[in-house]
């Protein structure tokens, strides 16, 4: 399939506190000490972007116009009918 250009997300914890309510940012590095405003993404749907935007970098669009797929199917079936097998999906697991 050619080399995988890998696209690295920022990102860090929100832990909520089962007691109060309130959400802690746990960010060791320091990456987001600096804004005012923070999104947060529930773990698998990050990992679901990351492996999307890993998929795009890696493969041509014309691989993407030429699959046959609907609203219903979801991202494991997208990529397996864009060929990346098993192996590829872990690879790119490993990377993010």
């Amino acid at each position: 399939m050619g080399e995988i250009l890998q696209y690295k997300i920022n990102n860090a914890i929100i832990k909520k506190n089962q007691n109060t309510g309130e959400f802690a940012l746990i960010d060791p590095e320091g990456t987001f000490s600096g804004e005012d405003t923070l999104m947060v993404i529930n773990s698998e749907d990050l990992i679901t972007i990351q492996l999307l935007v890993n998929a795009i970098l890696k493969n041509d669009f014309k691989a993407w116009r030429a699959i046959d797929w609907n609203q219903k199917d979801n991202f494991k079936t997208l990529l397996v009918k864009l060929g990346y097998s098993r192996k590829d999906i872990a690879k790119m697991l490993q990377e993010i």
